[in-house]
């Protein structure tokens, strides 16, 4: 029987879509087919994004670029057209410029470029042309907006104003909707997870200890794309709240937060608006998890259960990170350190964990501790 080819992944199919700008010259069926398979879904899914951008990019000029191999001239103009453009997709921030650079150099490397010669994206002139988009723009990204559960850490702490965890939960009602949501909200926080952690939880990673606490297991995550797996802690009230949530909506195993449609039926005498609930099989997009956030925060703010300031949005700046910042500002505030956060949030670094609490950190640190005494 003759073997079938397998079917080509995201980034073939957009590269054989632009076949000229393309020199395929030095490329492997085999190597490209294992770098395919070798990305984690939102890895691919972004480098596939940036391709598209650049070779939509090199399609508008004239003479049309050459796309792989790239010139270092021709990633300048590019990097350029970027820090100047008003497309959303082509966002100008520099941490976004420089994921961009790493993709086109990541494809270049996939197509065989690389391995004897220097690739065009280490050039000088381009490393320079980022630098100085750097410096006139600043690094400094923004962080999403955090969501803390809602009272002070510690004793030094202050109690976080606005849209908080409670908050949330306060604005989800005893509805099949309102126990998905509130469950979610809970189980989120508790274990600051990653909106990818979240949506492939399932219910046979969900364990009930004898303190009523609970265990999760992730399975794979950001950091750990082997596959080797950890086990993170989950309080009480949210295995209450996950209890409530799965009797409720019968869901025995599989994913653990999906989709609720909602029917609208009106009665046959009196007219009496019946709704019923369908809960689907497949688990929640990330989509759907920035949707359920905004749209409890937003009634959160509504039913009087947040105060905010006249004029500001803070319901746009929220996504489904905010659990995850949020509960790092948390362990900051109670005192614990850069170190013992990193663990249990499963981030990469302490550094990057500090670099969440930076606002927190300039009203804790020693300055703060040591002169306020004298100067209160």
């Amino acid at each position: 029987m003759t073997e079938l080819a397998p079917l080509p992944s995201s980034l073939e199919a957009v590269l054989a879509a632009h076949g000229r700008l393309v020199d395929w010259s030095k490329a492997r069926p085999l190597a490209i087919e294992a770098a395919a398979d070798a990305m984690a879904p939102a890895t691919k899914a972004a480098i596939v994004a940036d391709l598209k951008c650049y070779l939509r990019w090199c399609m508008l000029q004239r003479p049309i670029a050459t796309a792989v191999p790239a010139t270092p001239e021709t990633l300048v103009l590019y990097l350029r057209w970027l820090s100047r453009s008003t497309d959303t997709r082509a966002a100008a921030k520099p941490a976004t410029l420089a994921r961009r650079l790493a993709s086109i150099a990541r494809v270049h490397r996939i197509l065989g470029y690389g391995d004897t010669e220097a690739l065009p994206t280490q050039a000088g002139m381009v490393r320079d042309t980022l630098k100085g988009i750097r410096r006139k723009v600043g690094t400094r990204q923004r962080q999403a907006a955090p969501l803390r559960y809602g009272q002070a850490m510690s004793s030094a702490d202050i109690e976080p104003e606005g849209l908080t965890i409670e908050s949330l939960l306060a604005a989800c009602g005893d509805d099949l909707v309102g126990l998905r949501d509130a469950a979610l909200c809970s189980m989120a926080y508790d274990a600051g997870l990653r909106v990818s952690e979240l949506v492939a939880a399932k219910v046979e990673d969900l364990r009930l200890l004898a303190d009523r606490s609970g265990r999760l297991e992730i399975r794979r995550s950001k950091t750990d794309q082997e596959g080797e797996g950890s086990v993170v802690w989950l309080s009480a009230e949210t295995m209450r709240r996950l209890s409530l949530w799965l009797s409720a909506s019968a869901i025995a195993d599989g994913a653990v937060f999906r989709r609720i449609n909602i029917l609208t039926l009106k009665g046959a005498d009196d007219g009496e608006t019946i709704l019923r609930h369908h809960v689907g099989s497949n688990g929640l997009t990330r989509q759907g998890v920035v949707s359920i956030l905004r749209s409890r925060a937003t009634k959160a703010i509504a039913d009087g259960h947040a105060a905010i300031e006249p004029g500001q949005d803070p319901v746009a700046a929220l996504s489904a990170h905010s659990f995850r910042v949020g509960l790092t500002q948390d362990l900051f505030a109670a005192g614990e350190d850069g170190a013992g956060i990193a663990l249990a949030l499963r981030w990469s670094s302490p550094t990057t964990a500090l670099g969440y609490a930076r606002e927190l950190a300039a009203g804790s640190n020693a300055a703060a501790r040591v002169i306020g005494r004298v100067r209160s």
